[in-house]
Order: structure tokens, then sequence, then C-alpha cells
């Protein structure tokens, strides 16, 4: 069941009244029902997970898809993640050799599924190893890998060096990988320290460590990290956290926030400049607290209320789990509950908004495109020194990205229809037009 709601003409002027445009952002419900969201590629492709161990991928066209599933009985483990470009999508399937489940990768073109195995041959509570982080291209896997009936591992699988042991600093006891930056050097996650408390570690080329404050003690889970590296987010008690390897640990507060009301970071987008998160009572449902958008500069704002803010009608979807941000930060995925209170997975895309205000988008009037409509080629003029150009259909796709360094681009290969133009210029974010290619 798909619900689109778009933005109306009074909030349309409302954007421009205030600095901002848009292109049809919008809220869509996914589906009705409990799932588990793990990534959200930059066009717009969701993966999730089903604990009954349906595997699935959702975009706009085709909806809700079931690509894989867990066929021994077990519980769905890990999260199922997607790369940047949507290429392959990434999950714990089960080994029809072995009956175990296992980390798996997934290529979206052949429509096939590769087990990768774990440190042991056979595994317990029905896996040898879970996926729960991924690089941005898709080719290397981190999670859990069990060592015995009672320990498990921080692993790293890639198709050169299969699974390896990521180890554990503190003897017998576990540790797992949650995330990891786009050239692999920096893995994220946790480690139980001798009490058996669970605390957040990083694993910079391989040599493992606790996540530390600024008084040297110990943070909570490590979920996410930035695609640099060097930006992590995660939950502390009671307030989620972002560690900087410069500026050291900021937490993300709440009015409410207590040992009866705590939050928790999910996940960040590739710069490290957007983080989204929730907060809800102790041991409550995770529907039913409130999620978050976190900036530097702006602070913690409840997703709702940010959404509303650029014009997006929620229409009674409290977007109280965002479990992850693509990695360009145009797009929120994750659980909450609709009008009638029924739990649903929800999409909010940002992709089609452009913030003068609060993101320093400055608009030059004098720039313009033509001709549009358009049938080969497209000029720009008032610009120079074009960074790049990128095209985007009306869906929120990214169709095409070119230099134009000559104040033009071909877009004779497109197909007929309506399109959003971004231009990035040295010293500015962008600027967007609409045009239409006969």
């Amino acid at each position: 069941m798909k619900k689109i709601y778009k933005i109306s003409m009074k909030a349309l002027y409302a954007c421009f009244l205030f600095g901002f445009t848009s292109a049809g952002a919008q809220l869509t419900v996914m589906a009705v029902g409990n799932y588990t969201v793990g990534g959200i590629s930059d066009g717009g492709v969701v993966s999730m997970h089903t604990s009954a161990g349906q595997i699935l991928k959702w975009d706009e066209i085709n909806g809700l898809v079931q690509i894989g599933s867990i066929s021994n009985g077990y519980p769905a483990a890990g999260r199922t993640l997607i790369n940047a470009a949507g290429t392959k999508i990434a999950s714990s399937t089960t080994n029809s050799g072995t009956g175990f489940n296992e980390i798996s990768t997934y290529d979206t073109a052949s429509t096939s599924w590769s087990n990768h195995g774990g440190l042991v041959p056979t595994g317990w509570d029905g896996h040898v190893s879970s996926t729960w982080g991924m690089t941005s291209d898709g080719n290397t896997i981190v999670g859990l890998g069990w060592v015995t009936a009672g320990s498990a591992h921080a692993v790293k699988w890639d198709a050169t060096n299969g699974v390896t042991d990521l180890g554990s600093i503190v003897p017998n006891r576990s540790s797992r990988a949650n995330a990891i930056n786009a050239d692999g050097s920096v893995i994220v996650g946790w480690q139980d320290q001798d009490n058996g408390t669970r605390s957040g570690a990083q694993w910079v080329n391989g040599v493992e460590s606790f996540i530390t404050d600024s008084n040297g003690d110990y943070v909570g889970e490590a979920g996410d990290v930035s695609a640099d590296g060097t930006t992590i987010i995660g939950a502390a008690m009671p307030n989620p956290y972002v560690w900087n390897s410069v500026s050291g640990v900021t937490y993300i507060t709440h009015p409410n926030s207590s040992a009866f009301f705590r939050g928790g970071a999910t996940g960040i987008s590739a710069d490290g400049k957007k983080v989204v998160g929730f907060f809800r009572p102790f041991a409550a449902p995770p529907m039913s607290g409130e999620g978050f958008i976190w900036t530097a500069a702006g602070g913690r704002v409840n997703l709702n209320d940010y959404a509303v803010g650029l014009g997006i009608n929620t229409q009674g979807v409290n977007m109280s789990l965002p479990l992850a941000i693509s990695q360009d930060g145009r797009r929120v995925a994750g659980i909450g509950t609709n009008a009638s209170n029924q739990i649903v997975a929800f999409y909010l895309d940002l992709s089609k908004i452009q913030l003068s205000t609060s993101e320093s988008t400055k608009h030059n009037n004098n720039i313009a495109i033509y001709p549009n409509p358009v049938k080969d080629v497209l000029y720009f003029k008032g610009i120079t020194k074009i960074d790049k150009v990128e095209i985007y259909n009306m869906v929120g796709q990214k169709v095409k990205t070119d230099n134009a360094l000559e104040s033009r681009i071909d877009v004779s290969s497109l197909s007929k229809g309506n399109y959003i133009l971004q231009i990035f210029v040295k010293g500015e974010t962008s600027q967007s037009f609409k045009f239409i290619k006969q």
C-alpha cells in the first residue's frame, strides 16, 4: 500500500517567501507493517527486511519488491543495506548448504545473491555471521561473526580476503562492527567491557580502541560514521552523541531527556553534516517516540516539524524512528505510525528542496537556461566557473552528471518529460531549474 503526499500550493508560496524552492518534495508511506529499514541509495532506493526474514527493496516506480529471504526459521539479524549507487544490497541470508544465515550480497543487475560465510562453519541462533555495515561502494561489509556459543567478534568481509576477524580488545568479551567509512579505514561499533557494559569502539586501520569523551569516559555504542571517518554517531545515556576527531563529543539533547526518556543517533550523511535519530520513553515501543534531524548549526529539530517547515504535509504520519539517511543527505527513511496508529515504513524525499537560508544556497536572477523545451543541447547564460551540473527526473533519481565547462549540456539521451537541473558553482551550493525534454 503506497500513499504519496505532495506539497500544497500554499506551502509552495511559503517556500518562495522564506527563500527556498521545492519541486515536489514528498512523504511516502512505503508499506504498512513493521519493517526494519536499513539504507537508502542516493537515487532513492530503500533496502529493508522484516523480522520474519523477508528481504526487500523499494523505489517510487516499482514499489515494494521482495528480493530474498531467510529460510531456516530463525528471526532476521543485522541490517539490510544498499550502496550509494543502488547497485548492491547486503543482508543476512540462509546458506542452503549449511542451513545457517550469513553475510550475503545481492547484485541488482543480475538479481543474484552470494553467501560469504563467517569465522566458523556452523554457528548459533541460526547464524554464523550477520550484516551490519557496508562501504558506500558496496565492496566491503562489516558485522558480527560467532566464535563460540557465548562469544562473537566484529568482522569484515571483502572479495579478496573473505571474512576476517577484527577481534576484541577485552579477553573473553564480544564486539561488533556496525558501520564502515568510504575507504574502509575506519570501522565503528561496540565492544563489551570487563563488566559486560557495551561501549562505543572504533577500528582505525585495523587497530581497535574505545571511543571516549573529553573526560576520558567511554561513550555508548557507535552506530554510523561519515565518509572520511572523522565523525562518528551513537547512543549514550540518555543523549545521542556526535564524536569528531577534532572537536570531540557533542551530545544531542532534548528537554525531556532523562534515564526514562532516551535517544540514539541512527544515521549520518557522507559529509558528516546531517544526523538523524530518535528520542522515546525507556522500554517503550520504537514507534512511540519522536524522530529528529540534527546539524551543528541548527541543532536538533523534530523530524516532523522539520518536514512541515519545508511545506511537506505529513498527513498524520509520525516519523518516530528514522533509521537511515542517504549519503547525500537528501533522503530519510524509517518507521513510524499513521493517523490510524498503524505501524508504517516511511520515505521522506528532500532531494528537490534547495534551501537558501539555512544551507547557504545563493540564487542569481541573471542566470537562465535555454531553449526550454529542449531537444538536444541545453545552454546556460549569465554564469561562469561552473563546478558541475546534475539532472534529476521527477521522482528524484539522478539521471545525468556533467562538468558543463562550456556552459552547456547534451540532453539528447534523455527520455521526453520534465526534469530538474541543478547548477553547482564554486563558492555557492546550487541553483535549480525545471526544464522540459522534447
